[in-house]
């Protein structure tokens, strides 16, 4: 939001002074505050910014779309907005994936971040958590007497995914709703000088397989 602030001309970039003024103004509860509060997409349409970093009107992080391409997809996808915590794959050399290839790179690892949200897993702790799902059942039958059996972790995932999916589309979202901002598309980031290759059209059907056929 104080990025988009910069953009509409009300300081340069880096200007410390006016992130603290920023900062300061939201937690008293100016007039000014009460606007910024309202988030990057708000803030960005209320001085006529055409750059808005957002999906589904949450900020997009530092994850460049653009580049970083499987966590754009599940940044684009997720329900909750542009959450890179969704669904992290930074390392992931996309390029030379299809696009069904990432898209179920990326469905897999978020249905492991809904099961570590779901059980209160730390999600830095995933490299750990998301192989020992035997262990971790084993541990929970241990301490409460259940019959949980490694399976219903990813069960848990699906369902989980599911049921956010679900929400949204009672919201009234629709697959447009999963495009990036159109600057991504347009304006190379160096060094790669890489756009965005996909649209919420494209992407959209992740979930597919997890809806009920009704």
């Amino acid at each position: 939001m104080i990025a988009v602030l910069m953009e509409a001309g009300l300081a340069e970039f880096g200007d410390i002074d006016f992130m603290v003024k920023v900062l300061k103004a939201v937690g008293e509860g100016t007039t000014e505050g009460k606007l910024w509060a309202q988030g990057t997409a708000r803030v960005g349409e209320h001085y006529g910014v055409k750059r808005i970093p957002v999906i589904k009107k949450q900020a997009i992080s530092a994850y460049d779309p653009r580049t970083i391409e499987a966590t754009g997809i599940s940044m684009m996808t997720t329900a909750q907005g542009a959450d890179h915590t969704a669904g992290n794959l930074p390392r992931l050399e996309t390029r030379n994936m299809s696009l069904e290839a990432i898209l179920a790179e990326s469905l897999k690892v978020q249905g492991l971040v809904a099961v570590n949200d779901s059980m209160g897993l730390c999600i830095f702790g995933g490299s750990v958590t998301n192989v020992n799902h035997p262990f971790i059942a084993e541990a929970m039958n241990d301490a409460h007497g259940t019959a949980i059996t490694p399976e219903f972790f990813k069960e848990l995932g699906q369902a989980t995914l599911r049921m956010e999916k679900l929400f949204n589309l009672k919201a009234g979202f629709a697959a447009q709703d999963d495009d990036l901002p159109e600057f991504f598309y347009q304006e190379p980031l160096a060094p790669t000088q890489h756009v965005a290759r996909f649209h919420g059209e494209e992407v959209n059907s992740i979930y597919d397989s997890l809806l009920d056929p009704a």
